[in-house]
């Protein structure tokens, strides 16, 4: 009989034991104590993660969100910076082992089959790019475009970044529902405004949050579309559970030992 495979809705959690729960999980993976694990969540507040190689101060308008009550935390995966607030977040674990094939470029593609099929199921008829890769100078994920990202109708609309540990890896995703590109951008650092309003610009122009392509899609409708989709693109039935007593204390201790700082990326660390 197959390896069932896990959906979890975690519900309302801070930005430090959101990143450690994702975390968590794909320690108790790799350990042989967790099964490919499909999650979603939400955040008790506006927050920005930041990809693990950026540089805040450099980037942020730190004093700023503290001032406005928008969290800091910094992801174990790689990319840019995402805001949460009105989007829908996901992440999922999973290893080679059930087929997913090596290098990032490759496994997004392969992954992205279900973020594709649960855009079909909202009524958003969705395509991998093949464009060639965009940067922009933002701070913003979604002001650059890869060679696996999804468009519809030329725009971005799902913003995905991994991080590999051995044969497993974590991918953690976001997809706008509404536009608050706006004040994200008013959150991080530009030389000037003129600069600050061209990114803001460039953005608008890549980017579509989902309602403006699925206007009355609700969060549980798109949480359960992530699911179907994503069973349906990797042929295995997503069933709905919960973190285990082990996930969540490994969770609460890496909260403790590091997503409650910003600047855990200059320790040597495991996930690379």
């Amino acid at each position: 009989m197959a390896e069932m495979f896990r959906f979890l809705d975690t519900g309302v959690r801070d930005a430090a034991l959101n990143m450690a729960i994702d975390e968590a999980i794909l320690i108790h993976h790799l350990r042989g104590e967790a099964p490919p694990t499909l999650r979603v969540f939400r955040w008790s507040q506006p927050s920005i993660s930041l990809g693990r190689f950026q540089n805040v101060e450099r980037e942020i308008l730190s004093d700023l969100c503290r001032e406005r009550g928008v969290a800091l935390v910094r992801r174990p995966t790689g990319g840019r910076a995402v805001y949460h607030r009105d989007e829908f977040t996901y992440s999922i674990v999973i290893s080679r082992r059930y087929g997913v094939p090596s290098g990032v470029v490759a496994a997004y593609s392969y992954l992205a089959h279900g973020l594709l099929e649960a855009l079909a199921l909202l009524g958003v008829q969705a395509e991998i790019s093949d464009g060639r890769v965009q940067k922009h100078p933002s701070a913003a994920c979604f002001a650059s475009s890869t060679q696996a990202d999804l468009t519809s109708g030329g725009y971005k609309l799902v913003g995905s970044a991994q991080v590999w540990r051995e044969d497993a890896l974590l991918q953690q995703g976001s997809l706008p529902l509404d536009d608050r590109a706006e004040e994200f951008y008013g959150l991080l650092r530009f030389p000037d405004e003129a600069a600050r309003a061209e990114a803001l610009a460039f953005y608008r122009q890549k980017t579509q949050p989902l309602h403006a392509f699925a206007p009355d899609a609700s969060w549980e409708q798109v949480a359960e579309a992530f699911r179907q989709g994503f069973g349906q693109a990797l042929e295995r039935e997503f069933v709905p559970g919960e973190l285990s007593r082990s996930e969540l204390e490994l969770a609460e201790q890496l909260v403790a030992e590091k997503y409650s700082k910003l600047e855990w990326r200059k320790e040597r660390v495991t996930l690379v």
